[in-house]
């Protein structure tokens, strides 16, 4: 994949995790499928930073 797709899916993965983040803590909305997602989301986080550091910067 190339690297301007790894970072749009960095940035719409990091806007995901803050609104759950803040969702949970700031709302108090503690819900078990809260925490799963977050838990998910900062699964993907590390395979896309990963794979960005992987990705070719040409098409």
């Amino acid at each position: 994949m190339n690297k301007n797709l790894s970072r749009i899916a960095v940035l719409m993965i990091s806007v995901v995790l803050v609104v759950l983040l803040y969702q949970t803590f700031i709302l108090g909305q503690y819900s078990t499928y809260n925490y799963l997602a977050i838990i998910a989301f900062v699964v993907f986080l590390f395979i896309s930073l990963y794979d960005m550091g992987n990705a070719d910067d040409n098409e």
